[in-house]
């Protein structure tokens, strides 16, 4: 039996994917430029301070991590469960480009999609795409996990997937995205 988790999506499939997420490279790797929005979710009901961060995050006890985990989780769930993921890597050095993947099964795309399920496909954290939705969606390493959109489609089924798993919507942001990267997904 194969031990493969997914598996890259055809051609077509990936440029129509590049056109619609030209932003995504930039949010990959942090940079600045085009606008998109950030909306965080959270086991927290706001935003920590650096002194609530010390005291809330290091040093967690395992029974206190596996409870922020298990909202989390189920914050995942209902999203991955609720509409289309993607998986994606970067490749190339000078021509980089994202490549979208599909999970194998159901099973691969829940053991991924969860707090610290990114080690199944090598990744520190998890890291996809919702198409339906326009968006990406990221784990964070603070309890925490981030939409990047274009489009405000995934506002509203975010509060609901919040409301039903007990975790807390931070608000939405913005992040440049340089105009560089768009282009050399637009070719």
């Amino acid at each position: 039996m194969s031990r493969q988790r997914v598996v890259n999506v055809p051609k077509a499939r990936q440029e129509a994917l590049a056109r619609q997420f030209p932003w995504l490279m930039g949010v990959d790797l942090k940079a600045d430029g085009d606008e998109v929005h950030v909306l965080s979710v959270s086991i927290f009901d706001h935003w920590l301070s650096e002194e609530e961060g010390s005291a809330q995050l290091e040093n967690v006890p395992a029974q206190e991590q596996a409870r922020r985990d298990a909202l989390l989780a189920g914050f995942c769930e209902r999203v991955t469960a609720a509409t289309e993921v993607l998986s994606f890597v970067q490749r190339g050095r000078q021509d980089r480009r994202i490549v979208f993947r599909s999970f194998m099964s159901d099973a691969a795309r829940a053991a991924y999609c969860r707090p610290n399920g990114g080690k199944t496909l090598g990744h520190a954290h998890f890291h996809v795409v919702l198409p339906e939705l326009d968006c990406a969606f990221y784990e964070s390493r603070d309890d925490t996990c981030h939409f990047f959109f274009t489009t405000s489609a995934v506002v509203e089924a975010a509060r609901g997937w919040a409301e039903q798993s007990g975790v807390f919507l931070l608000g939405e942001q913005h992040l440049e995205v340089p105009r560089s990267i768009r282009a050399n997904l637009d070719e």
